[in-house]
């Protein structure tokens, strides 16, 4: 969620917030056409393997956050790795019949305090370049929107969740490419977009 840098300093970890990103891009891509209802709620199964894979390399990339000093990214990261250990969990339950079918009391807590974390921290990000701050605003209108229907059932909130998530895919692979590629080159091959508010 920020730009990679042109050089890693010596014994320090490289930028892991592209890897964290791709594994949030898959797991979206496979919900979306779920909660769309473009596909058949059953395939919801396969967020199961995605959420297990997510919160292992999202876990690894909050913590290697934290060891280069990105608090913001950091703890951002270490959230999304918690929210995909809830997905992995309850679709595994659901399946295995340990865990009900019908979680949206949980789940719709669970969002709505995800969806105001995000809020609080899409302030830090008018400080970052323009696209993930783009992101943070898609993702808060999904998290809030998901926890909003999940509370109260009213189907517009999932409508307004599910087809966030396109622009919130979209945000991810530019910022993914804008890091990488601008590392590689060590210059501006992807623009991400000057910061509303810079130093």
């Amino acid at each position: 969620m920020k730009q990679g840098e042109v050089q890693t300093p010596k014994g320090s970890f490289a930028n892991p917030g592209p890897a964290g990103l791709m594994v949030l891009a898959f797991y979206l891509a496979a919900l979306w056409p779920i909660a769309t209802h473009q596909a058949p709620p059953q395939m919801a199964n396969a967020l199961i393997a995605l959420g297990f894979a997510g919160g292992l390399v999202q876990f690894t990339a909050g913590i290697i956050d934290l060891k280069n000093g990105e608090i913001m990214t950091g703890n951002i990261m270490l959230a999304f790795s918690a929210f995909m250990w809830l997905g992995f969990w309850e679709f595994l339950g659901k399946a295995l019949g340990f865990i009900p079918e019908n979680t949206t009391i949980v789940d719709g807590c669970v969002f709505i305090i995800m969806g105001i974390l995000m809020c609080g921290f899409t302030i830090g990000h008018l400080k970052a370049p323009k696209i993930a701050f783009w992101f943070m605003i898609f993702t808060d209108i999904f998290f809030l929107s998901a926890g909003i229907f999940f509370l109260t059932l009213k189907d517009i909130f999932w409508v307004i969740a599910g087809w966030s998530l396109p622009f919130v895919i979209i945000t991810i692979l530019w910022m993914v490419f804008g890091i990488v590629l601008n590392g590689v080159f060590g210059k501006t091959v992807v623009p991400m977009g000057k910061p509303f508010i810079e130093d």
